[in-house]
């Protein structure tokens, strides 16, 4: 080979006038020959260096038979085809089964997309079939199924899409990574791409090589519906059954886990989310584990980006965990908080079942209101003298304010600051925006939708009881809320 390399590399430098259009007319030559062996007529093929072209006189109904024939010549690199080659009904077949017949399937190219399978069966014998896009992806996932299983135990039945790009190169290349850690791990069972997503079922050959292929199947892009691994042929029951519901800004967990660690990450997760004061928890750990503790740390971490994510986009929710199938509920602020939720949902393998708050008309504008006024009269939000920074303890007052706040949709809510009349009239009205001003700050970091508030500081100017006395300039110095419908 490397002879050939360098006669090549010099009849190039040393004539390559001459050199490319024998070597191209070779290889049109023996297309042409190879082509007509399957049968198929009407086509002129045409060569760019190593790049072939089909063009054709009539549509083709089995482009991937003259593909393959074309590619089977020494030194073709790559077969395309011009748009007359292929109509709705010409379809490529598997290369096993080319032909022409009746029998050939009619479904656009367009609409084929990639469906590689790898079965192991209890033998350790491993067959590949289906289809990929490129050559390139076929060769990739035939090596690494032979680096796990040696070359005599592979059995191959893969074919390719006709005219494919190579947009489905990232998911093979994940597949191709889990393939890798099959080997003394996978007892029987199959793995494949379908649908654009990857899926694993099998059984493993011991509780830490079930973890080992639950963790490579999800670090490959597998989300826990297509990870289905048991251990001679008996599910796994996971030590994880947790349910986490939140409401008024508060948290509950309940259930089991497995180690202790796995406890303290649903409850930090908790912490983060509403405050260590705002969460209630009474999970217990298992006596003896069902599951390896790997496997379902990553159920405590899908668990914990959902719990995370309820406080900030729900008015109310609730996640779960059966030991089977991770579950989330909830009741939706607005609809970016909708996308944002499903989003982090989608992310674990989840599709939650959310539904929007209740639309607030005039009658519940002015009942918030007055729930609000009554909260924050009894509960006044106190700041540093002649500054708008929030005096420490105010958390709990915020929270409550959110939580009534985020009851109904369609409300806007206007934050009033007031001041006393001592001091300068314009310094008192700038200090009461500015507190009005973090009140909607801290409001928004709790979840409310900022469009649905608004921030005005009216200074000394509406004053609530004469500024007579220090107890009246006190309530005088106050934050109120305008609710309206609409």
């Amino acid at each position: 080979m490397a002879a050939v390399v360098v006669t090549l590399a010099v009849g190039f430098a040393a004539g390559a006038a001459w050199a490319i259009p024998v070597i191209q007319r070779d290889l049109v030559g023996k297309a042409a020959d190879r082509i007509a062996a399957v049968g198929v007529s009407g086509v002129i093929v045409s060569f760019s260096g190593q790049d072939a072209t089909v063009t054709c006189t009539s549509p083709l109904r089995d482009l991937v038979a003259v593909k393959a024939a074309v590619l089977d010549i020494k030194g073709v690199r790559s077969v395309g085809f011009s748009s007359g080659c292929s109509t709705a009904t010409s379809t490529p077949t598997d290369n096993s089964t080319a032909g022409t017949g009746p029998g050939a399937n009619s479904v656009p190219d367009s609409a084929i997309t990639i469906t590689p399978v790898v079965k192991l069966a209890a033998d350790n014998k491993v067959t590949i079939s289906g289809r990929v896009d490129t050559a390139a992806q076929s060769d990739a996932l035939v090596a690494a199924a032979i680096t796990s299983f040696g070359s005599t135990n592979v059995t191959v039945a893969l074919s390719t899409n006709v005219q494919a790009g190579n947009q489905s190169d990232a998911i093979v290349d994940r597949f191709v990574s889990l393939i890798e850690v099959f080997a003394g791990r996978l007892k029987s069972g199959a793995a494949g791409i379908e649908g654009g997503k990857l899926y694993i079922k099998g059984i493993a050959n011991d509780s830490t090589s079930l973890s080992a292929l639950t963790i490579a199947a999800k670090n490959a892009g597998a989300t826990k519906g297509d990870i289905v691994l048991s251990l001679d042929s008996v599910a796994i029951i996971s030590a994880v059954k947790v349910t986490v519901t939140f409401a008024d800004n508060e948290m509950t967990l309940t259930g089991t886990v497995g180690t202790q660690s796995q406890k303290v990450s649903l409850v930090t997760a908790a912490d983060d989310a509403v405050s260590r004061r705002n969460v209630t928890e009474s999970v217990t750990l298992v006596d003896e584990p069902t599951a390896e503790a790997d496997a379902d740390q990553m159920v405590i971490e899908d668990l914990e980006a959902l719990i995370r994510a309820m406080p900030a986009n729900l008015l109310s929710g609730e996640v779960s965990y059966d030991g089977t199938i991770l579950r989330s509920t909830g009741v939706y602020l607005d609809e970016a908080s909708k996308l944002v939720f499903e989003s982090v949902a989608k992310g674990v393998g989840v599709t939650p079942t959310l539904t929007s708050r209740p639309d607030g008309g005039q009658s519940e504008a002015a009942s918030m209101q007055q729930q609000l006024n009554d909260y924050v009269a009894a509960n006044p939000f106190l700041f540093t003298s002649n500054t708008p920074k929030l005096l420490p303890g105010s958390e709990t007052l915020l929270d409550r304010v959110a939580e009534i706040a985020k009851e109904f949709t369609g409300t806007s809510i206007e934050v009033q600051g007031h001041t006393d009349n001592e001091g300068d009239a314009i310094r008192n009205l700038n200090l009461s925006q500015a507190r009005a001003d973090v009140i909607v700050f801290e409001l928004v970091k709790r979840g409310i939708p900022p469009e649905q508030l608004f921030a005005r500081g009216y200074g000394e100017a509406r004053p609530k009881v004469p500024n007579d006395t220090a107890a009246n300039r006190a309530i005088n110095r106050r934050v109120e809320f305008v609710v309206t419908a609409g």
